[in-house]
C-alpha cells in the first residue's frame, strides 16, 4: 500500500472516534467502523493488490472465512450472531452473490431483509479491495469533468453509484463531488443536476439543513424523490465523507419520513 492509502485509513479511524464522542447517538456504530476500518485496512494491506475488477471474486472468497470469525467477535450482537449462522454457507453461495453484486452496480442490485448480512460481509471485503485497484488509476477528480456529469450517477472507474457527496471549497463558492459506494473514488459533478435522474429545475432541487447537524445536508429531488445525503467540507474541513455520513443518520430518518429515498445505502446501512 502506498503512504497515501495509509494516510487514508488512519483519517477514517481517527475520524470516527472524534465523531463518536460528539454525536453520542451514533457512537456505537461509528466504533464499529473505526473497528471495522482497521480490518479493512489489513485486508487491502495482505491481499495481492488486484489488476482488474475481474480478480476480485476470488479474493473476497479467500477472506470471507476469516472476516466472519472476526465478526463474531467484534460486531454488535445480532450481527456477531449471523456470522456464526453465515460460517454454515458453502463457497459457491458466496461466489453467487459476489457475482451478483459486481454484475448489478447501477442501482439494480436489492437485498431482502434476510440476505443483508450475507451483503454487508460481501461490500464490506470487496470495498477495500476495489478502493486500491481504483488508487492505482490516477487521481480521480481528474477522470470527470464537472461539464461531463451525468446522470444517473454512476463511479466513472467501476460503474457503481455514489453513496454520499462532498462539497469543498472553490473559488467564491463551493464545487461538489460525488463518492463512490463501492471503490471510493469521489468525482466532480454538477451541484444543480439530480444525480439519480436528471432534473436540473432549482425549484424541483430542494436541500435540508438540520442545526443538530451542520456538516451535513441533504440534496433532494422532487421529481424522482430521491437524495443524496451531502457532507459539507467548507464547514468542517477536518471532515470525511464516508465517516460524516455514518455519525449523521438523524438526516437520513427525516429524508425518509419526508419520503425521500436514499440514491444508495452506505455500508453499515446496507
Amino acid at each position: 500500500m502506498t503512504a497515501s492509502s495509509v494516510t487514508r485509513w488512519t483519517e477514517r479511524i481517527a475520524r470516527a472516534d472524534h465523531l463518536a464522542d460528539r454525536y453520542p447517538a451514533a457512537a456505537d456504530i461509528l466504533r464499529f467502523y473505526a473497528a471495522l476500518a482497521g480490518y479493512q485496512q489489513s485486508v487491502a494491506t495482505r491481499q495481492t493488490r488486484p489488476r482488474q475488477l475481474t480478480d476480485l471474486p476470488s479474493l473476497v472468497l479467500d477472506e470471507i472465512g476469516d472476516f466472519l470469525a472476526w465478526l463474531e467477535d467484534a460486531a454488535p450482537p445480532r450481527l456477531a450472531a449471523a456470522a456464526a449462522e453465515m460460517r454454515r454457507l458453502e463457497r459457491s453461495s458466496w461466489q453467487a452473490l459476489v457475482d451478483e453484486r459486481l454484475g448489478r452496480r447501477d442501482g439494480q442490485f436489492e437485498a431482502t431483509a434476510a440476505a443483508a448480512p450475507r451483503v454487508f460481509v460481501v461490500e464490506a471485503l470487496l470495498q477495500p479491495l476495489a478502493e486500491r485497484l481504483a488508487a492505482g488509476h490516477g487521481p480521480s477528480t481528474e477522470r470527470l469533468a464537472p461539464s461531463q456529469a451525468r446522470s444517473p450517477a454512476l463511479c466513472p472507474f467501476c460503474g457503481d453509484q455514489p453513496s454520499v457527496g462532498a462539497l469543498r471549497e472553490e473559488a467564491e463558492g463551493a464545487k461538489r463531488s460525488l463518492v463512490c459506494g463501492l471503490c471510493l473514488t469521489e468525482w466532480p459533478y454538477l451541484r444543480l443536476l439530480c444525480p439519480a435522474c436528471g432534473e436540473q429545475r432549482f425549484d424541483a432541487l430542494p436541500v435540508f439543513t438540520s442545526e443538530t447537524v451542520p456538516g451535513a445536508r441533504i440534496d433532494a429531488c422532487d421529481t424522482c424523490r430521491a437524495y443524496v445525503k451531502t457532507i459539507d467540507l467548507t464547514k468542517d474541513g477536518h471532515a470525511v465523507p464516508c465517516v460524516d455520513d455514518l455519525a449523521t443518520v438523524s438526516l437520513d430518518l427525516w429524508a425518509r419520513e419526508q419520503g425521500y429515498a436514499r440514491l444508495r445505502s452506505n455500508l453499515l446501512m446496507t
